[in-house]
């Protein structure tokens, strides 16, 4: 029925010269709209709820498909025979609910008064805007045993079937509702209202009189709500025509008439076509704006938009944009902050995370973003025939607000919440999910904003054995601590703290920005040690909260020797990743001395041979210039955008092949590659990043001359850099970004394919020395500072 997950890594395999744009658009920007400047994933704001899951009545199978609130009463329906208390385990003190059931919002506590009994799947839940009717449609014949076809109306002070809404609707199912105080709106895959032709749209008014208003759709309708000034009825599904005219998945009716009103979001959100493989999901509202999610399961001729679209309720015109692939199936905005609920895979074009390989990779099935624009979406590196380019258009932040729903069964499609909804002060979330955070919470859970008994202690997940820290004495005195940093599901800043055993206060403090996707290096040298001692140290990351959690504790003794000249600099300018390729020989592991991510060689290198350096008696390692010669850093990272990577090489080949670069692969040749720096067949040294394609710098002197060389090469906000022997050689002030996707550190070798001045062979015959990663561009003062320490 929906878009099954495909994981989908865009090539860097690319042909063209160096700084060919690579156009893929598939639709204009906005007027004006300048290349892409996604916003920062931002901290909780104090009205977005809390991860933590509050105890909430389950359904004991099946599937929970639609919910609404009204006062303290949140109405759910789906598919499903019992209900359960919070956290009772399958089975177990059931109460009979027969596809509906309510409980309060407040407790989580199943109501009473609420127990219908119907016959078939209640597909949506809607209430009236005074509170006091709850419409129900989905596919159902009867309800307490009297007839109801696929619609039915609810006192919502008394609980009971209002007898007096007599309204019958043919057909399949009715997946819409959108009322007003004095009519009902519904839309799905429906034939007849009242026994009179209707073609997946009617009206009835309270009484369940079939109305006038009667536009059709081509293919069904799956979501309707109404404008606030209740003006218009904005439906979605995954239609190609509107009352006979072409309108793909989107349209602005006028509750009088049926008419299609001028509204602009259907211009720029296009899903749905005559193949009924895309389509607009779920259609929400606050007091501002209209709220659509949308799904694809083809290309993007077909439907362009897997997210949620924020569009003004008078005019239609697009607020922003939230391009996370991955098709999204519910939205509910507070006026504050916008959740959706999706199987989202890939949220990069908008500041979040980026695709990973495996599964689940970096799934999630719900964020939560601004109500707000903070930026513009950015080229996503999985743009293709089947993602739609949204670069430029206006886009709200991503909130670090990340619970783990796991998908269920009931539905056949792996999916985990389907709806959502709210009153300001708690979110309900509506599915098939068994567990949330780990606890056994089925179908129907509760998050609410801090100060709500149970909210705020969701703690860091790394602790104890799952958050080793790395330590190692380098020379005299000193220890350098370092270890991955820490995550939260609902606070993006955490504060870490090493303490050294024997001292009442941590020897080092840092608050950093910690999204789960990007776990950066926390790094301290801690000096003034004893010179043979044995010293403990332990890290602790505490969240915004006051939740504290903490690693294992590590010991090291202190070394009495000195490190060198060139080492020493490194480390100060800030390196975190340094191999020195002095691997004793027959070695297969190089220790990362910046931090915890070491390199693992290839059996074509040769360990121990003479080193770049002139006052250091560390060696180097010699690669082979075949494919057995390489080396690959053994945990994946995410490509920086901001970086800088420098290496010694010595070579006299004429095949070319690559120093050090970034790929998908550890070993062998990775599908995905960049920000590599290769020699071609003449010994010039080309600096590239992707970036939509190819973009290189390359330098006019040739290298490959037999002497040790160094190359640093730089990425950031101010362009690319490529130096050689601690000089600017080359640059390119136009390119600012890279491939973003999750890859190895390679030196030695590495496919390069169809990159610009691509030499014979992608693995170079010769010595490399010193390779070191560093999170920043470094100036030309530290590169010909590292140079001279070299001892030239």
């Amino acid at each position: 029925m929906h878009a099954s997950v495909a994981f989908r890594i865009g090539l860097a395999t690319c042909l063209g010269s160096a700084l060919t744009v690579v156009a893929i658009v598939s639709g204009p920007a906005p007027a004006g709209a300048a290349a892409g400047n996604p916003p920062a994933v931002q901290e909780r704001n104090p009205a977005t709820v809390t991860s933590d899951v509050l105890p909430t009545v389950q359904i004991d199978s099946g599937v929970v498909w639609s919910t609404t609130v009204t006062g303290n009463t949140v109405y759910a329906g789906g598919s499903f025979s019992n209900a359960r208390p919070a956290g009772a385990a399958a089975g177990t003190s059931l109460t009979p609910r027969q596809n509906a059931l309510a409980f309060d919002i407040r407790t989580g506590a199943l109501l009473a008064n609420f127990a219908p009994t119907i016959n078939g799947q209640v597909k949506v839940v809607r209430a009236s805007p005074d509170g006091t009717r709850l419409y129900v449609g989905g596919t159902f014949t009867t309800v307490n045993g009297t007839t109801h076809y696929n619609l039915a109306a609810f006192s919502t002070a008394t609980g009971q079937l209002l007898t007096t809404f007599k309204a019958q609707v043919g057909g399949s199912y009715v997946n819409a509702i959108a009322a007003t105080n004095s009519a009902v709106y519904v839309g799905g895959l429906i034939g007849a209202g009242n026994g009179a032709t209707r073609k997946n749209l009617a009206a009835f008014d309270l009484n369940g009189n079939l109305l006038a208003w009667a536009p059709t759709t081509d293919l069904q309708v799956d979501a309707m709500v109404m404008t606030p000034k209740a003006d218009k009825v904005i439906v979605g599904g995954r239609f190609s025509l509107v009352n006979g005219h072409a309108q793909r998945g989107l349209v602005a009716l006028s509750p009088a008439t049926g008419a299609i009103l001028p509204w602009a979001a259907p211009s720029t959100v296009v899903d749905g076509d005559s193949s009924g493989h895309a389509g607009i999901y779920s259609l929400s509202a606050d007091a501002n704006a209209i709220y659509g999610t949308g799904w694809v399961y083809a290309n993007a001729t077909v439907g362009n938009l897997e997210g949620t679209f924020s569009a003004n309720p008078d005019t239609g015109a697009i607020i922003w944009i939230e391009d996370c692939h991955g098709d999204t199936y519910s939205s509910y905005s507070d006026g504050t902050n916008v959740y959706a609920v999706d199987h989202a895979h890939d949220c990069s074009g908008g500041g979040g995370y980026p695709q990973r390989a495996g599964s689940p990779g970096n799934m999630h099935h719900a964020q939560a973003f601004t109500a707000a624009v903070q930026g513009t979406l950015t080229h996503s590196d999985i743009v293709n025939s089947k993602y739609k380019d949204w670069n430029g258009y206006p886009a709200p932040a991503m909130i670090n607000w990340f619970p783990d729903f796991v998908t269920g069964q009931a539905t056949g499609q792996g999916q985990a919440a389907w709806t959502l909804t709210g009153n300001g002060q708690y979110l309900v979330a509506g599915g098939e999910f068994p567990y949330v955070n780990n606890q056994r919470q089925q179908g129907l859970v509760r998050f609410a904003r801090p100060g709500t008994t149970g909210t705020s202690k969701d703690a860091p997940r790394l602790y104890s054995t799952n958050w080793v820290p790395k330590v190692v004495s380098l020379s005299a005195g000193t220890a350098r601590i370092s270890i991955p940093q820490n995550y939260d599901r609902d606070n993006l800043n955490l504060t870490y703290r090493i303490v050294r055993s024997g001292t009442a206060t941590p020897v080092y403090t840092r608050t950093a920005a910690s999204p789960f996707w990007d776990q950066q290096p926390v790094v301290f040298t801690d000096s003034g040690l004893n010179p043979g001692q044995t010293y403990t140290y332990y890290v602790t990351a505490t969240d915004g909260n006051g939740n504290v959690r903490q690693s294992a504790s590590v010991s090291v003794t202190v070394t009495a020797s000195t490190l060198g000249t060139y080492a020493q600099t490194v480390l100060a300018d800030g390196a975190t990743h340094y191999w020195r390729l002095d691997a004793p020989s027959g070695g297969t592991t190089v220790t990362d001395i910046g931090s915890y991510n070491d390199v693992a060689e290839s059996t074509g290198v040769t360990n121990g041979v003479a080193g770049a350096l002139l006052n250091d008696t560390n060696r180097a390692a010699r690669f082979s210039g075949t494919s057995a010669g390489t080396a690959g850093t053994k945990a994946a990272d995410l490509g920086p955008n901001a970086f800088s990577v420098s290496a010694w090489f010595n070579t006299t080949s004429t095949s070319g092949g690559k120093v050090v670069g970034f790929g998908s692969s550890q070993l062998g040749s990775s599908g995905t590659r960049d920000r590599h720096v290769y020699l071609d067949n003449s010994g010039h040294l080309v600096f590239c990043v992707y970036d939509l394609g190819p973009r290189t710098v390359t330098t006019a002197a040739r290298y490959n001359d037999g002497k040790w060389h160094q190359v640093v090469a730089t990425l950031s906000g101010s362009g690319m850099a490529l130096y050689a022997d601690g000089a600017l050689v080359a640059s390119s002030p136009a390119t600012t970004t890279a491939q973003i996707y999750y890859g190895y550190w390679r030196i030695g070798g590495d496919s390069i394919g169809a990159w610009p001045s691509a030499p014979t062979s992608a693995y170079l015959s010769g010595a490399i020395d010193e390779v070191a990663v560093y999170p920043a561009a470094l100036t030309v003062v530290q590169v010909q500072s590292e140079y001279h320490a070299s001892g030239r």
